[in-house]
């Protein structure tokens, strides 16, 4: 089954991650996602849009960026655009979650997690913006991060 990209154009306020999580189930909902995919894909989006509207625009004022989702027979994929600064959140060393919490610097929890429930994902900067892609094979039991 192939299911063409749709595309939810979202501005930087915390508000929008329920309609972003709304949009997310109505989406797995029309494929049959069941869980644990559909609750992976759900917590991934959720971290990866919270960085983008925590961090990624710094200047106080309104800014849009956009997720699509598509799937097809193998793989269902999101792709999250942004114009904020150049930030590649794959560059970031991996967390080291054998330190004890109080040991480990802040940050960084949040595309562990992405990492270790997706089975890709992948950063690039095109001209002025950011794009992050994420892919989750569909029957694949991907490992849940521990913390």
């Amino acid at each position: 089954m192939n299911l063409s990209p749709r595309i939810l154009s979202l501005t930087n306020k915390r508000a929008e991650l329920r309609r972003l999580a709304a949009w997310v189930d109505e989406f797995a909902t029309t494929l049959d996602l069941r869980e644990p995919m559909r609750g992976e894909l759900q917590v991934a989006l959720e971290e990866v849009a919270s960085n983008v509207i925590k961090h990624g625009f710094r200047d106080g004022a309104t800014h849009t960026f956009t997720v699509a989702l598509s799937a097809d027979a193998d793989c269902v994929t999101a792709v999250v655009t942004d114009d904020a600064p150049a930030f590649d959140p794959l560059a970031r060393a991996e967390v080291d979650i054998a330190l004890p919490l109080e040991a480990r610097p802040i940050g960084g929890l949040g595309i562990h997690l992405v990492r270790h429930l997706m089975d890709d994902v992948a950063y690039e900067r095109r001209g002025a913006r950011n794009v992050l892609t994420l892919r989750r094979r569909r029957g694949s039991t991907a490992p849940v991060a521990e913390m």
